[in-house]
């Protein structure tokens, strides 16, 4: 897992800027392919229009995985993230109780980008986690 500055446009002449988290679930040779963490502002999936079933819960270890009050039933299994080793990179900080994987898309982020460490996945969740993407890519 990691953060990330990320761009997009927004119209013809403007452009959005923001941190932005993202969680591996490729590897090329000169880049992956991750889908974005977000928590939709604290509402999680109870934000309007946004699809539990396409999302898993993501958590960092040592807390709980969090559903929030109302959130539909999670067709997914939480995905736990185990905080980096170096003190360099970790603020200390868990991953806030909203954060959801969003499956649907991902995004090609090459090698040579900046990027903060905030961890990997459970060795025990890494190939649920692929399969959740490698199944919302098939539909």
């Amino acid at each position: 897992m990691f953060s990330v500055l990320f761009t997009e446009n927004l119209g013809s002449t403007a452009v959005y800027s923001q941190i932005r988290r993202f969680i591996v679930v490729k590897q090329r040779r000169e880049f992956c392919f991750a889908c974005p963490v977000f928590t939709y502002g604290g509402r999680a999936t109870l934000k309007p229009g946004v699809e539990a079933d396409e999302h898993a819960i993501v958590y960092t270890v040592g807390q709980q995985p969090t559903k929030l009050e109302g959130e539909a039933e999670f067709e997914k299994l939480p995905i736990g993230v185990l905080p980096p080793t170096s003190n360099d990179a970790y603020t200390g900080h868990p991953l806030d109780p909203a954060s959801r994987i969003y499956f649907v898309i991902f995004h090609a982020i090459q090698y040579n980008v900046k990027v903060k460490d905030m961890g990997k996945v459970r060795p025990e969740d890494l190939s649920r986690l692929r399969g959740y993407w490698q199944m919302e890519l098939n539909k």
